[in-house]
């Protein structure tokens, strides 16, 4: 098991969004989760890469509860956020060649990892502008690139096609299901889930304060809801 919410509840002061959350992701899988804005989404990746704590409950991520780990275990995530976190002045290159500079990576390998990556989204011609000259889909790409340049093995991407035309969120997709395949856990947050279909992806939505699957592959939760469009028609227990 990758990572585990056990009873969670999360508030925000009066603002309830979660309440005694039951929730696991096995390792290698391809997961997407849906719900309206406001429903938890991003606050659900926060908890879970340690950047916001629950209210209640536990968290236990790779075998540790969250808390016994140290800031290191988030080299093992790649964080793909809605807020750009680049450094204006800085070149594209330089942008994602960050994380491989904090870790000590040799040049030859930080230049052919930023390279593909830079082939990958479209962005060679780019890599030599500076951040704060691109638009807002090229910066979406740049912190995608920044976010799976160490290889992490759990890619959380929350909302990772939202500043896209069709064509280049396909490509970021692409991208995302060929990580996968390599070994990467990926879970993606989104109000519009992708068009695309394939029996190994798991599909989840945050109804109620809880998190529910829509398939049927997966036995980790109790409740299988057979359409999107019965999600607020179901009363959440726990």
């Amino acid at each position: 098991m990758l990572f585990e919410f056990t009873n969670v509840s999360k508030n925000y002061g009066i603002h309830k969004i979660f309440r005694n959350l039951n929730f696991s992701l096995e390792r290698a899988t391809f997961s997407i989760l849906t719900g309206p804005s406001g429903s938890g989404k991003t606050t659900l990746f926060r908890m879970l890469c340690g950047l916001e704590r629950p209210s209640e409950g536990e968290i236990v991520f790779l075998g540790k509860r969250l808390t016994e780990h140290s800031a290191a275990h988030l080299k093992q995530i790649g964080l793909v956020f809605q807020n750009p976190r680049g450094l204006l002045d800085w070149t594209v290159y330089k942008n994602i060649e960050v994380p491989l500079l904090i870790d000590g990576v040799g040049e030859a390998e930080r230049s052919k990892r930023v390279n593909h990556w830079l082939d990958v989204l479209g962005l060679r011609h780019r890599a030599n502008s500076l951040y704060g000259e691109l638009s807002g889909g090229e910066v979406q790409k740049a912190e995608f690139a920044r976010a799976v340049i160490r290889k992490p093995r759990l890619i959380l991407a929350d909302e990772p096609t939202a500043h896209l035309d069709a064509i280049q969120s396909d490509v970021v997709l692409d991208a995302l299901w060929e990580l996968y395949q390599d070994g990467a856990t990926v879970f993606i947050s989104t109000h519009h889930p992708p068009t695309f279909d394939h029996p190994k992806i798991d599909r989840y939505h945050i109804a109620g304060q809880s998190v529910r699957t829509m398939n049927g592959q997966s036995n980790r939760n109790d409740d299988v809801l057979r359409s999107p469009y019965e999600v607020n028609h179901v009363e959440v227990s726990h």
